[in-house]
C-alpha cells in the first residue's frame, strides 16, 4: 500500500515489488517488467553514505559546478512531478544554465510503470533524456490513469521520436532493465533512499522545504 505526505511519495513497507529481471508477457508483443515476490529491494534505516557525481549521472548543468544536487524520483510519484513544476524551472533558470549547480537525476521507481517510463527517458538517449523526463512529469496525470498506461506512454515516446519498435527494444533490454533498477537498489541500501523525491546537496540529504524559495535560500547559504 502506499502512502503520501505533503512532500513525498513512499511504500508503507518500504519495499519495492520488482525483481531485477523483466520478461515478455506471454501472449503479448510487449515486454512488461514482473511483479514478484522474490528479489525485494528494501531501504536502509539509516544513510550508509554520502552518494557523489558518477560519470553514468544524467546531468543538468555543469558537471564542475560549485555545487551538485542528487535526486532520486520515481516517474509514478506524484510529489516528484509536483517538484518538477514549481520548483524545478527557478532551479534550472537561476542555477542550472546558470552554472551555479548541477544536477543528477537518478531513477527510484517505485512501480512497473514507473520503470516503464524511466525506460523511456533513456530509449531517447543522453541528448533526450531531460525533454522526455519533464514531458513524462508534465503528463503524468493523463498517462498514469490511462486506461492502459503502457499504450498511453508509446504514444508519448511516438510524440518524442520514439518508435513504438524502438520502445520496446529497450524494454527488451536487459543491461538497460539493470542499470534502472541497480539506481534504486543503491540509493536504497547505501543512501537510505525510501521516498521520493529525494534531494541530495553536496552529498547531504535535503529533508526541507522543497519549494524553489527554500532552495533558493539553501543554495544561497551554500555559496
Amino acid at each position: 500500500m502506499r502512502r503520501y505526505n505533503s512532500t513525498t511519495y513512499s511504500m508503507d513497507d518500504r519495499k519495492l515489488n520488482l525483481t531485477r529481471r523483466h520478461f515478455v508477457a506471454a501472449g503479448s508483443a510487449l515486454p512488461i517488467v514482473a511483479a514478484a515476490t522474490t528479489g525485494l529491494f528494501s531501504a536502509s534505516t539509516a544513510q550508509a553514505a554520502e552518494p557523489a557525481l558518477l560519470e553514468t549521472d544524467h546531468v543538468l548543468g555543469d558537471r564542475n559546478a560549485p555545487i551538485v544536487i542528487i535526486e532520486y524520483a520515481s516517474m509514478t510519484c506524484p510529489h516528484c512531478a509536483h517538484f518538477h513544476e514549481t520548483a524545478f524551472p527557478g532551479l534550472k533558470e537561476n542555477y542550472f544554465d546558470t552554472g551555479k549547480a548541477a544536477l543528477a537525476f537518478r531513477h527510484f521507481p517505485f512501480d512497473r510503470y514507473a520503470f516503464q517510463a524511466a525506460v523511456m527517458a533513456e530509449c531517447g538517449g543522453p541528448e533526450k533524456f531531460f525533454a522526455i523526463t519533464d514531458i513524462l512529469f508534465k503528463r503524468q496525470a493523463e498517462w498514469t490513469r490511462a486506461e492502459n498506461i503502457t499504450e498511453a506512454l508509446i504514444k508519448i515516446g511516438k510524440q518524442s521520436g520514439i518508435s513504438q519498435k524502438k520502445f520496446e527494444a529497450c524494454l527488451a533490454d536487459e543491461k538497460l532493465g539493470e542499470s534502472i533498477l541497480t539506481q534504486r537498489l543503491v540509493g536504497s541500501t547505501d543512501y537510505g533512499v525510501n521516498s521520493t523525491p529525494t534531494l541530495f546537496i553536496e552529498g547531504e540529504i535535503y529533508e526541507d522545504d522543497r519549494s524553489f524559495t527554500a532552495l533558493d535560500e539553501f543554495l544561497k547559504s551554500k555559496m
